[in-house]
Order: C-alpha cells, then structure tokens, then sequence
C-alpha cells in the first residue's frame, strides 16, 4: 500500500513496513478502516510540511499592516513628519519608565537626607 491516495497527491498512504503502520497492526487496526472505536476517524495520515515562520500553527494569513490615520489636527503636516502609533506607544512606554526610575531615586535621595539630618553619625 505505497501509492498516493488521491491524483492530487495531497497524503500517501503508509507502508506496510513502517513502523506506526505496524504499532497500528499490533493494536488491532484493519487497513483501510478509520481509528476509533467506532472506527470513524481519518483515513489518510495527516499531511506534514516544513513551517519557517514565527506565527503560531494554524496561522496562515499574513498580518495586515495597520493604515496610516489621519487625524483632523494634521491636515497641512506631510505623512512623513507623523511618527507611527506604535514608535509613539512604544516612547512614552519607555518615557513613565525614566519618569518612574527618577521619581524613585528622589525619593531615595530624599531618605538620605531625612537620616543625615537627625543621624549624622550613621550615614
């Protein structure tokens, strides 16, 4: 049974040499017949192929990249002179960091002097 099933040759059929057809075998499968108990399941092995992209399994639909957005204020600015939605997320998601990260230190910084105050002696 090593001829492909169907002309569009979409699966071939596993040989009787191979060893899942054997395990197959071995737990009682009849050749041409459905897994299952009830022998409903598929016929054919499911088709493998070589995925090269980072997208999930099941992705097969590029990404649409999102429309520049025209906004009411920006009516004489070129489309260049915009800086893209996600750059501009992406910056101030970095700036409340910095602004985090400062505001933090002051108030170590403010600690320090709190205790050089009234402990001079252990700073």
């Amino acid at each position: 049974m090593g001829e492909a099933v169907g002309s569009s040759g979409s699966a071939a059929a596993i040989g009787s040499s191979n060893v899942g057809f054997q395990l197959l075998k071995k737990h009682g499968w009849k050749e041409g017949t459905g897994l299952g108990i009830s022998e409903q399941g598929r016929l054919e092995p499911v088709q493998a192929y070589v995925k090269n992209n980072k997208r999930g399994l099941g992705a097969e639909k590029k990404r649409k990249t999102p429309k520049p957005i025209d906004h009411p204020d920006s009516e004489g600015k070129n489309h260049e002179e915009q800086v893209p939605l996600k750059k501009t997320k992406a910056l101030s998601k970095r700036m409340r960091k910095m602004q985090a990260r400062e505001k933090h230190l002051q108030e170590r910084e403010f600690e320090r002097a709190f205790f050089r105050e009234f402990w001079p002696d252990n700073v």
